[in-house]
């Protein structure tokens, strides 16, 4: 059993709708909200709210609409949280629910530019991936 992982044990005779919807709820929970460490305080994030993952070689963090926290986990773990977020780079995981606009430009680059006015750049070897990303989406 991981330290971060709780084990609930629950057991019933017949069928139970509140067990039933308990179960779905944690199952649920698990996939909207993110726990961030702000300061010495645990935050629970809606990832919704979540702009971002980045890291700068020594810490990786999470940008939300609100602030920045630092986060524990792995961009590859936090790129599988979500079917919304999408790795663009080696040190960025984007929530694409935040993007105002993917901009292919005339020199095969990509910028990403999101809905607060921040941007990111797709790296050259996320290019291929995100094309075909944004091309399965496309009408």
């Amino acid at each position: 059993m991981n330290k971060d992982e709780i084990i609930v044990n629950l057991e019933s005779s017949k069928k139970n709708n509140d067990i039933d919807n308990l179960i779905d709820y944690i199952n649920g929970y698990n996939e909207r909200y993110i726990i961030v460490n702000d300061d010495y305080k645990l935050v629970q994030i809606d990832i919704n709210d979540i702009i971002c993952f980045y890291s700068d070689g020594r810490y990786n963090y999470c940008k939300t609409t609100e602030k920045e926290f630092r986060v524990k986990s792995k961009l590859y773990e936090l790129e599988k949280k979500s079917k919304d977020f999408l790795r663009i780079s080696k040190s960025s995981v984007i929530n694409i629910k935040q993007v105002e606009c993917f901009d292919t430009g005339e020199n095969r680059k990509i910028i990403v530019k999101f809905y607060d006015g921040s941007v990111q750049k797709v790296s050259r070897r996320k290019i291929k991936e995100v094309m075909s990303y944004l091309d399965e989406r496309r009408l």
